[in-house]
C-alpha cells in the first residue's frame, strides 16, 4: 500500500535514533548475559550424566543468546540505515513545504497543491506552473518515503535468516582491494555515508587504522572515525615535513645551484617549516581535550576532533571540532578568511569557536552535549588585510580562492549532513563565514544540497558569494549578516568594482541583499577600537575586522542565538 503525503509529514529520524539506541542497549544486555554464561560454562567442572546434561543445556542457552544478540544487531543496523532514508524524506518534505509557503500554496493531505495569490493577481498559466512544481516536490518526497519503507521492510524480513550480513560482519574485518579503495574515493558524500553505515564497528576501526589517508578526509564518514584516522596520520605527516626541512636545508648548502633552483629550494623549505608548525598547532589543540571516539565511549572530558588534515595547494589545511559533531543537536561551522593559516591561526579560531559554542549554550539554554562547533580552515585563504601590505588586496577581492574553497566546504557540509542522516539524525546546522570566508561560505551555500544549511551567517564580509540570495540553497528567512560600523574596511570590498557588483558578489550589508541584520555592537570587547574610521571599502583600516566572536560583544551573543536555533 502506497504511503500518502499526510502520513509522511509525521516521519522523524530522531524517533528511529531513539529506537536504535534502545535496541542497542538491549543487545548489550544480551551479550553480557551470553558472556556470563560462557564464563560459567568454562568454569563448570562437573562430571557424570547430570553434569553433561546441564552442560548441554547451557550450550543451547548460550547459542540462543548469541543468536538473539545477532538478530538484535541486524535490527539495529537496519534501523540505522533507515534513519538516513527517513532523514532524506524529512528534508524533501521540508523543501516542498518551503516552496509551497513561498509561492502562496497549500498542500492537502492527499498531496495536491493549490495556489492562491494575494488579490488573485496571478495568471492561470503561472498558477498551474507553480502548482506543478510543488506537486513534483511532493511526489519526490512520497517516492522517497515508499522506497525507505520498502527497503526497511525487506531488511527486517531477513532478520534471523542464514547468511544475514550482521552475523558475518559483526566482529570480522577485511582489507580493501585497490578497486574498492578507488570506488570509495569516487563516492559522493551521500554514497559514502550509506556505505559507512553498513560497516560493523570493528570494520570501521580497522579501516581507520589500515587506511587513515583514505578515511581522514572522506566526506560522509562519521566525525569520530575521521578524527581517529587523522590522529593516526598526524605523526607521519609531521615527520615527513621535518625530513623535508632537513633535505632542503642540506640542498641549499651547495655552492653549485643556480638562482632559480635556489629560489625553488627556499620556497619548499619555507613550506616544510610552516607545515611542521601547522602540525604542532593541531597537536596543541588535540592535547586540550579527548578524542571524539573516547568521548562517545563514555570517557570523561570535552572532545576535540581533527576532521580534516590536508597538505595540498599552498599550505596545510585542517578542520577541528569541539563537542560531539556526530550527536549534538546544533552544529556550527565557522569559516575564517583573510590571513588564515593553520600554523598561525588555529589556536585563535579554536578559541573563538569555543566562545561561539558557549554563547549558543547560554542563549539557547543548552547543555554542552547539545552544541558542537567546527573551525574549518580547509582552504587556501588570501593574505592578511593590512594597509602596509597592499599586494594582498587583489587576492582579497579575487573570487578564485573562494571558488575552489567553496567546493571543499560544500563537500564537508554535505558529508556532515549525510553522516548524520545515517547516524544520530538531522542536526540544526549553521554556517558562519567571516571575512573572505563569508564569500567562500556564500558560494558553498549555492552548492550544498537543500536542507543541509539551516542558517547562514556572514560577518565582516567583502561579498556574499553571489549576486542574488535566491541562489542559496537555504531558507530565505534564515540569512543573517553582521558588520561593525567602524574599523572593518573589508566590508563590501569585493563587491565594488567600477561602481558595479564585484567578483565576490553583492555586499550582504546592503538593504536589498536579502539578509536580516544581526547586532553590530562589539564595543563590549576591550579589543574594539572605538576611534577607528568608518567601515568603508578601501579606508584600509582593519582594527575591528576580527572582533565578531570575541567575548563581551553583542555580535557574539547574537550569532550564538542563531547557532542555537533561537534567533527570530
Amino acid at each position: 500500500m502506497s504511503l500518502t503525503w499526510g502520513q509522511i509529514q509525521t516521519w522523524s529520524s530522531a524517533g528511529l535514533s531513539t529506537y536504535a539506541g534502545t535496541v542497542g542497549a538491549r543487545r548489550d544486555t544480551v551479550v553480557k548475559q551470553a558472556d556470563a554464561l560462557q564464563a560459567r560454562m568454562t568454569s563448570f567442572k562437573g562430571e557424570g550424566a547430570t553434569a553433561d546434561a546441564l552442560r548441554a543445556k547451557m550450550g543451547v542457552a548460550h547459542k540462543e543468546l548469541t543468536t538473539l544478540a545477532d538478530d538484535l544487531l541486524e535490527i539495529q543496523e537496519a534501523v540505522k540505515v533507515a534513519m538516513g532514508d527517513v532523514s532524506q524524506v524529512e528534508n524533501a518534505v521540508k523543501v516542498a513545504l518551503q516552496q509551497a509557503s513561498s509561492t502562496h500554496c497549500t498542500i492537502s493531505a492527499a498531496g495536491i497543491a493549490t495556489c492562491t495569490s494575494p488579490g488573485n493577481s496571478m495568471s492561470q498559466y503561472t498558477r498551474q506552473s507553480i502548482e506543478f512544481s510543488v506537486n513534483r516536490l511532493v511526489g519526490q518526497a512520497v517516492d522517497l518515503a515508499n522506497t525507505a519503507d520498502t527497503t526497511l521492510n525487506a531488511r527486517l524480513q531477513t532478520v534471523g535468516t542464514p547468511g544475514s550480513t550482521a552475523k558475518s560482519t559483526s566482529t570480522q574485518t577485511h582489507d580493501l582491494s585497490d578497486a574498492e579503495q578507488k570506488k570509495f574515493k569516487k563516492m559522493t558524500p551521500e554514497e559514502r555515508a550509506k556505505y559507512w553505515s553498513q560497516q560493523s564497528e570493528a570494520q570501521k576501526q580497522h579501516l581507520c587504522d589500515k587506511y587513515p589517508d583514505l578515511i581522514g578526509n572522506a566526506d560522509g564518514v562519521e566525525g569520530w572515525a575521521r578524527d581517529r584516522a587523522n590522529r593516526n596520520r598526524l605523526p607521519k605527516l609531521k615527520q615527513e615535513a621535518k625530513d623535508n626541512v632537513s633535505t632542503y636545508t642540506e640542498l641549499l648548502k651547495s655552492p653549485w645551484i643556480d638562482s632559480n633552483t635556489r629560489a625553488y629550494y627556499l620556497s619548499e623549505l619555507d613550506k616544510a617549516e610552516k607545515a611542521v608548525k601547522a602540525y604542532d598547532a593541531v597537536q596543541e589543540q588535540l592535547d586540550k581535550g579527548i578524542s571524539l571516539e573516547d568521548y562517545q565511549h563514555g570517557k570523561k572530558g570535552d572532545p576535540v576532533s581533527l576532521l580534516t588534515l590536508q597538505n595540498d595547494g599552498a599550505r596545510v589545511k585542517a578542520a577541528m571540532g569541539q563537542g560531539d559533531v556526530d550527536h549534538a543537536k546544533n552544529v556550527a561551522t565557522f569559516v575564517p578568511g583573510i590571513g588564515t593559516t593553520v600554523e598561525g591561526s588555529m589556536g585563535d579560531y579554536m578559541r573563538q569557536t569555543k566562545n561561539l559554542r558557549s554563547a549558543a549554550m547560554a542563549q539557547g539554554n543548552l547543555s554542552a552535549r547539545d552544541v558542537a562547533t567546527v573551525a574549518w580552515l580547509g582552504y587556501d585563504a588570501p593574505g592578511k588585510a593590512d594597509w602596509k601590505q597592499p599586494q594582498n588586496i587583489p587576492g582579497i577581492i579575487s573570487p578564485f580562492l573562494a571558488q575552489s574553497g567553496s567546493d571543499r566546504l560544500a563537500g564537508f557540509m554535505n558529508g556532515m549532513q549525510a553522516s548524520r542522516d545515517y547516524g544520530a539524525g538531522d542536526a540544526h546546522m549553521t554556517l558562519v563565514g567571516h571575512s573572505y570566508g563569508s564569500s567562500t561560505s556564500g558560494m558553498a551555500a549555492t552548492k550544498v544540497k537543500y536542507g543541509v544549511i539551516d542558517d547562514l551567517v556572514l560577518c565582516g564580509s567583502p561579498g556574499m558569494g553571489t549576486y542574488d540570495a535566491k541562489n542559496y540553497h537555504v531558507d530565505q528567512n534564515h540569512l543573517w549578516v553582521s558588520g561593525v560600523p567602524k574599523g572593518d574596511s573589508v566590508q563590501g570590498m569585493g563587491a565594488i568594482r567600477g561602481g558595479i557588483v564585484g567578483s565576490l558578489g553583492k555586499n550582504p550589508m546592503d538593504s536589498d541583499s536579502g539578509f536580516t541584520h544581526l547586532s553590530d555592537d562589539a564595543t563590549g570587547s576591550p579589543k574594539y577600537n572605538k576611534d577607528a574610521p568608518a567601515s568603508k571599502p578601501f579606508n584600509f583600516n582593519f582594527d575591528n575586522h576580527s572582533i565578531y566572536l570575541e567575548d563581551g560583544t553583542e555580535t557574539l551573543q547574537d550569532i550564538g542565538r542563531v547557532a542555537a536555533g533561537v534567533k527570530r
